[in-house]
Formats: structure tokens, sequence, C-alpha cells
């Protein structure tokens, strides 16, 4: 399976937001997008012009729509791939920390590695309830809002 073929599915010939259809050639660019180096390199593994493909970028909201939902589904199952794999990394970098064979500076690298995501997960666990406790403010602040008018 390649990477375009991942995110291929029945309602990917069909742009949600302006309902109209992709043709079979866009359909092919598309793919040929998310999995070659170069627009050149994807249209010709998609058998239309580099010019077309520029065009199509250009100016048909609809493909670009269409090309940027295919992006970010192939990038969110690219996320995924990394999250499961993040124990696997996590072990890797204490092994090599605690390696004492292993040449200084690779023990001093993941040492480094490991505080920083250790501080990076208390950084993002601190932001996260910041924002809960904001929300909830603006939750509260809308609900006193609204019962201040009814009355």
């Amino acid at each position: 399976m390649n990477s375009g073929d991942a995110v291929h599915d029945e309602s990917f010939s069909q742009d949600a937001a302006s309902g109209r259809e992709l043709t079979r050639p866009q359909e092919a660019a598309i793919l040929a997008l998310l999995s070659e180096p170069s627009i050149a390199a994807a249209a010709e593994k998609a058998q239309v012009s580099e010019r077309t493909l520029h065009r199509w970028l250009k100016e048909e909201p609809h493909f670009l729509a269409e090309y940027r939902r295919a992006r970010r589904e192939a990038f969110a199952q690219a996320i995924g791939l990394t999250q499961r794999s993040a124990t696997a990394a996590v072990g890797t970098l204490l092994r090599v920390m605690h390696d004492t064979k292993a040449t200084w500076s690779s023990r001093v690298a993941a040492a480094t590695q490991v505080l920083k995501f250790a501080r990076e997960s208390i950084e993002l666990d601190d932001l996260a309830v910041r924002v809960e406790q904001l929300e909830q403010r603006a939750a509260d602040a809308d609900a006193a809002a609204v019962g201040g008018a009814s009355r």
C-alpha cells in the first residue's frame, strides 16, 4: 500500500464543502501530490500536465479543499503512528542513556531528549488545565449573561 492509497475512500471523489465532484484525473493528481516529492513528479504520475496541476491548485477551490483534506487525513495517520511508537522511542532513549558501553555523547543526547520530553509533557498538561479553566470561565460568563438578559 502506498501513502496515497491510505486516504482514498468513497467520499474522496466529492468535495463536501462545495458538493462538486472531482474528476478521475483530479483524484489521481491528489493521490500523486501526497506521494510524490514535487508537483512535476505528481503531474507525471497522475498523467496530467504540470501546468494543469498548477491551475487546479490555484484556480479550483474544490480541488484545493479536497487536496488539503487529504493531506490532513494523511498527516493524522502519521501522527497516530508516531503516538503508537512513543513508548518504544522512550524505551530506546532510556536504554541508550543507561548503557555504560555507549559513548558519553550518545548518553547525554538521550538524557537531554528524555528531560526535554518530560518538561514538554508537564507544560502541555499545565496548558490543558489553563485552557479548561478559561473555557469554564467563558461558559460561566455566557450563562450569567443569558440569565441576566432573561430577567
